[in-house]
């Protein structure tokens, strides 16, 4: 193992000069702003030729280079949405042919005597991973970072927070290119708690290379935070106020001050936001018991308030060209207050009452985080010769006191009142560093290490308000999960022609401690491979072969029992041990001057598959989590961006699956066998989104999806689909953004499964809230235009550009 991590790591220096061939390099900026502009289509042609030699798109600093380009005489044609398209013949005699800045000219439409603006794109495709740019989706507008993930394709939030991609809940979800302390317990409460405003984008990356931590068998989403760079200072203020069915008047607002010179680049980002919501739901179940059928009726409703303040911080300051330090960070307080009802109604198999009673939770905590992270990048001297290091550390606390009352309506009594106090503390950090090397023009070696420190303490204590505040044990928990992994990496890509090929490899040796006693370690080998092949017509090609993983954490492997519904207790299983997935992918990527097209066909494989498996014990139901079995997943995505007449554009996903869930069977605690037959299921989803352009400072838009019915563990749950609306009128040039929105129009956001088993059925619906309308209003100030000089980094706001990208 030692020889691996040695051999890597000596050719982690190796370097190599070979005589670069033609390259051409330009920047794409807009002519009345000066901003740089993104996506832009660059297209290479022969002189004479309808068919493109290259095709690429600019990074964000609006840059392009074109390499490996044999000398003669050609035509260089760059378009974008929105913009007059640029021509220019080139004849390419020198090695190195710099056409300095290109400035786009915006398209208008006369209509009606109003001159309308096209808008820019909202989405680009690469060929192994998508973005979405969020910072015109006007139905998210005033919301949470939630709101955002749920206009995304291929993305379901559900009522809970929880998050999945592909209809696999085993995904990571990062900010700027890191995990940042996100785990499946706070995950929910950051999300909700980050303004939609302070996002820029949203990458969705299915089958990541060795490079990236391989946790999460479904991929990875990686949220690109706001941090745009212009000379001089520049800001923005913004107001609302949102309306849930039924509930309160909610509010938010934000502040975002920016400074930026050659040698200084800050931000300081403020957000609060406050929101009452009302949910509810039902469930009825029907248990069998050995000589008789019961069934339980119940019925909730809540009322959640939540208030809290999100800041952003960060400083890059260029040393001079090759040395930038930087430094960043972003805190957040959640508080939240609310109450719960729980209606229960037992009865017998000729519908004759046996209890009645109600139980309710007051409860009241708060979930501050914090993460820190510290950098710094030296550049060797020479193009895409660099070294990266990284320190960071995340905190997230949830503290929570809750009162549980239970009263029996049919003897007329109080039957329990326990308090019952919790202290979650999760303290990461992480240290890492890259270097990367771009041997020649089409080569690249990448190579790496990572730690990862996690330390976990889960306190709950619960005291008996009947009987003199007397401790209630099982009621009370002291967990403490200690974990450290150990990575290093290396990958490797070259091009041929119109073949490009990456191989990586990633090993990880993971030590976990639970109450101090060593429970699991172990080393696991993670390869990638990546195979591309540009076609004529600017269509691509690609194929890739991933092994990620899924460790089970937090309440997983947690045993202490939730009593929180005294019918229904669920627990965690230390014993859990990972899951592994196989996954292989093809990609297809066609773009045209006003359309693009993304497909993608994928097939998983899953062994040691953990699941929530339910069973009866009398007339309460139990769960916990188990490694059960192995499943296979296969499906076909298709992902659609069309612009029409110039004030339409459209982005369309169509997501077809394949599930396949093998048969299982374990003993419970209680010596009966619960035995899930095989599953397998085809189910669908899809998502239209629709931006229409009504005038120069007038904007629509439409946001509507819908999911099929599909299986779960142990059952299967219902469709459910929704329709979002956003208006937007800009005044000022611009500068002055009045926004109105609605959401979930149809009041049909709502989730209903039903699981079943050997002694129990049960179906259930439950919703977070309802319908929603806001308003928001937003002003621009300062100088708007980028400056002109910007030190480059080998890493851009987006840690996660794929290294096939960047050999070509």
């Amino acid at each position: 193992m030692k020889k691996v991590f040695f051999i890597s790591f000596v050719f982690l220096f190796l370097s190599f000069e070979i005589l670069a061939s033609t390259v051409i390099k330009g920047r794409v900026i807009d002519a009345r702003s000066g901003t740089p502009l993104e996506f832009v289509n660059v297209a290479l042609y022969q002189l004479g030729s309808s068919v493109p030699s290259v095709g690429l798109t600019t990074d964000a600093k609006g840059n392009f280079e074109i390499s490996s380009i044999s000398s003669g005489k050609y035509i260089l044609k760059i378009s974008m949405v929105g913009y007059q398209a640029y021509d220019k013949e080139v004849d390419i005699r020198s090695n190195i042919l710099e056409l300095g800045v290109i400035r786009l000219e915006e398209e208008s439409k006369v209509l009606n005597e109003v001159v309308v603006v096209a808008q820019g794109s909202q989405m680009k495709f690469d060929i192994d991973k998508k973005v979405f740019s969020v910072d015109q989706n006007i139905a998210s507008s005033g919301g949470s970072a939630t709101d955002v993930l749920q206009n995304i394709p291929s993305v379901e939030v559900d009522n809970e927070g929880n998050v999945s991609l592909r209809n696999d809940a085993n995904v990571e979800v990062w900010i700027n290119g890191k995990p940042s302390g996100l785990t499946v317990e706070n995950r929910a409460q950051v999300l909700q708690q980050m303004p939609a405003e302070s996002i820029e984008s949203i990458e969705i990356i299915t089958n990541p290379s060795a490079k990236f931590n391989p946790e999460g068998t479904a991929g990875i989403i990686n949220l690109v935070l706001k941090k745009n760079r212009r000379g001089g200072y520049y800001g923005s203020l913004s107001a609302g106020v949102m309306y849930p069915d039924g509930a309160k008047l909610g509010s938010n607002g934000g502040i975002n001050l920016n400074y930026s010179s050659s040698k200084i680049d800050g931000y300081v980002n403020m957000g609060y936001r406050s929101m009452n919501m009302k949910g509810g739901g039902w469930n009825n179940r029907y248990n069998y018991l050995e000589n008789d059928t019961t069934l339980l009726k119940q019925n909730n409703s809540s009322e959640n308030n939540f208030d809290g303040v999100f800041m952003r911080a960060g400083l890059d300051w260029h040393l001079n060209d090759n040395n930038t330090f930087g430094i960043s960070g972003f805190g957040m307080t959640h508080n939240e207050d609310g109450n719960n009802t729980i209606n229960y109604g037992l009865y017998d198999v000729d519908n004759f009452l046996l209890k009645n009673y109600s139980r309710y939770n007051l409860d009241n905590g708060n979930h501050p985080s914090f993460h820190l992270n510290v950098d710094y990048q030296h550049e060797f001297g020479r193009k895409d010769n660099n070294i990266m290091a990284s320190i960071s550390y995340s905190k997230h606390n949830r503290k929570s006191d809750d009162q549980y009352i239970q009263r029996d309506y049919l003897l007329d009594l109080t039957s329990s009142d326990i308090t019952q106090t919790t202290d979650n503390r999760n303290h990461q950090w992480e240290f890492k560093i890259d270097y990367s090397n771009k041997i020649t023009e089409n080569s690249r070696l990448e190579a790496g290490w990572q730690s990862n420190l996690q330390e976990r303490n889960n306190l709950t204590s619960a005291i008996d308000n009947l009987n003199n505040g007397v401790e209630i044990f099982s009621y009370s928990d002291n967990f403490d999960y200690k974990e450290q992994i150990h990575a290093a990496y290396l990958t490797y890509g070259n091009k041929f022609d119109q073949l490009s090929l990456q191989a990586g490899l990633r090993g990880e040796y993971l030590e976990k401690k639970i109450n101090n006693l060593e429970t699991q370690s172990y080393f696991e080998l993670f390869p990638s491979f990546y195979l591309s092949y540009s076609l004529p017509e600017q269509n691509e090609l690609q194929l890739s072969y991933t092994r990620r993983i899924n460790r089970p954490r937090g309440r997983m492997i947690n045993p202490f029992r939730d009593y929180s519904d005294s019918t229904s207790i669920s627990y965690g299983n230390p014993q859990l041990l990972p899951e592994f997935a196989s996954s292989l992918e093809l990609n297809y990527l066609k773009t045209w001057n006003q359309h693009s097209l993304s497909a993608s066909a994928y097939y998983r494989f899953t062994d040691n598959v953990i699941e929530n498996v339910r069973y009866m014990n009398g007339q309460t139901m139990e769960s916990t989590y188990f490694n059960i079995t192995k499943s296979k997943n296969a499906g076909l995505e298709l992902v659609a961006k069309n612009n029409l007449f110039k004030i339409l554009s459209l982005t369309s996903s169509l997501n077809l699956y394949y599930s396949q869930l093998d048969s299982a069977s374990f003993t419970s605690p209680y010596n009966t066998t619960v035995t899930i037959p095989n599953q397998d299921d085809f189910s669908w989803s899809g998502r239209l989104l629709a931006n229409l352009m009504l005038s120069k400072n007038t904007s629509a838009q439409i946001t509507g999806r819908y999911l099929s019915p599909r299986i779960i563990s142990q059952g299967e749950r219902a469709a459910n689909y929704s329709l979002d609306l956003g208006f937007r009128q800009t005044f000022f040039d611009r500068k002055l953004n009045l926004n109105l929105m609605v959401r979930d129009l149809l009041n049909s956001r709502k989730w209903k499964s039903t699981t079943w088993g050997t002694d129990f059925y049960q179906v259930s619906e439950s919703y977070f809230h309802g319908r929603m309308v806001g308003m928001t209003l937003s002003y621009n100030f300062g100088n708007m235009k980028p400056k002109q000089t910007v030190k480059k980094r080998a890493e851009s706001e987006s840690p996660l550009n794929m290294e096939m990208e960047n050999i070509e």
